[in-house]
């Protein structure tokens, strides 16, 4: 199938995930990654077709960002057990479709891919020193399944793998409400923002709030030290710098 620069393509790739636990190939970088994601396309043409503008008239976003964000994309390389990582792209993760907008980096082509085949993805944030990376994570499924195929931005991560912060960015629609002659409802379908914390620890996955209390019921076991360290450092714990904090210093215990 070709593709020019004037259609907006979907991708519903019906490949199965996959645990993290390949091993990354070289980076593809320009003509290299256009033709990994050209790939990409030819291979499921009959799950190709022509984007709907189905956020038309819906207020509120989609996306985790309204700006093209710098990023990469990771995905699988057909059947090897490799990866590959697909740089100097400009990319949109639209959030409540599970849906990530990128930009060839020479054809400037603009393409929807589903992310069944994504591993991981990194975008660089305005607010951030670094990329800022979202990934599945393979405790989630034992927590709830219905977040099995999830992506997480990783907030923390220690180096030793004891401990991970992660935060769930979601979105729903509230569908509007103007049935009747005398109804108070909204007129307009809304979509908004759905934000959760949890933290993996000792392989497994527990949902946190940003307080004192959730954070040490996290960490029963630990939960006087934490306490010690929350008072001595005047952590409100009503901030992700603050959650992070904390969970740094459990990690070093």
């Amino acid at each position: 199938m070709k593709i020019n620069a004037k259609s907006i393509f979907l991708f519903t790739l019906g490949l199965t995930y996959s645990a993290l636990g390949f091993s990354q190939t070289n980076a593809p970088q320009g003509l290299d990654a256009q033709m990994n994601l050209n790939r990409l396309a030819s291979g499921a043409t009959s799950n190709v077709r022509v984007f709907d503008n189905r956020y038309e008239g819906v207020k509120g976003s989609p996306y985790f960002l309204e700006s093209w964000a710098p990023g990469e994309i990771e995905i699988k390389a057909n059947n090897t057990g490799k990866t590959e990582v697909i740089k100097d792209l400009k990319l949109k993760y639209d959030v409540f479709s599970n849906l990530l907008v990128a930009v060839i980096p020479q054809s400037k082509d603009t393409l929807q891919i589903g992310t069944q085949p994504v591993i991981s993805f990194r975008l660089d944030v305005p607010t951030g020193d670094n990329k800022l990376e979202f990934r599945r994570i393979k405790e989630a499924r034992e927590l709830d399944p219905a977040l099995s195929d999830a992506f997480f931005a990783v907030l923390y991560d220690s180096q030793n793998g004891k401990a991970t912060v992660l935060k769930r960015i979601a979105k729903k629609k509230i569908e509007a409400n103007f049935k009747g002659p005398y109804s108070a409802g909204q007129n307009y379908d809304e979509i908004v923002d759905e934000t959760s914390y949890y933290v993996v620890a000792n392989g497994k996955m527990k949902k946190v709030k940003l307080n004192r209390k959730s954070l040490l019921e996290a960490f029963p076991e630990k939960a006087d030290q934490i306490k010690s360290f929350i008072s001595s450092q005047k952590l409100a714990m009503s901030s992700e710098a603050d959650l992070i904090k904390a969970v740094t210093y459990y990690q070093s215990l």
